[in-house]
């Protein structure tokens, strides 16, 4: 596991407009499922990584410091991948769970909003990043880096 090289972009913050709502988690949770059922399949990979890029913003495990915030990736089989988080409690669980951060600690993360959030996450292609995962290791379903561009003129145009 790596962190990735490339600070966060000036309109990252630390906190951000709101969490998912329930209602969002759970179709999250749902597509998430759906995936994992039919692996060979495409279109429910499509729906769940759509819903992932309608979200208000991505959370990120900083790696860096708070003046210099650098995302969590992790080695993979295909290359390194960027870890991108759907909610704060999910990258605050994925920390405990990882061993960045001791149960009560707070857990230093950053947010970068959508749709800003998919041309800064495919910058990081020309450091070697091959793609992203979601709620990594909780869900760990991932996507090219290429993909994003798909999804950011999908969220753009509504199709």
């Amino acid at each position: 596991m790596n962190d990735a090289s490339s600070n966060a972009p000036d309109h990252a913050a630390t906190g951000g407009p709101s969490e998912p709502s329930q209602a969002v988690v759970d179709e999250l949770d749902r597509l998430d499922q759906e995936s994992r059922k039919a692996p060979g399949e495409i279109a429910p990979q499509i729906a769940f990584w759509t819903a992932v890029a309608a979200l208000d913003q991505w959370y990120f495990i900083n790696r860096g410091s708070e003046e210099s915030p650098r995302p969590y990736a992790l080695s993979a089989d295909n290359g390194p991948m960027l870890c991108i988080y759907t909610s704060a409690a999910a990258a605050g669980e994925a920390a405990r769970a990882l061993g960045f951060a001791p149960a009560g600690e707070t857990v230093p993360l950053f947010a970068v909003p959508l749709p800003p959030a998919l041309d800064w996450a495919m910058a990081f292609l020309e450091r070697g990043v091959v793609g992203v995962t979601a709620d990594y290791p909780q869900r760990g379903a991932w996507c090219p880096l290429p993909n994003l561009a798909q999804l950011r003129d999908k969220r753009e145009t509504g199709r």
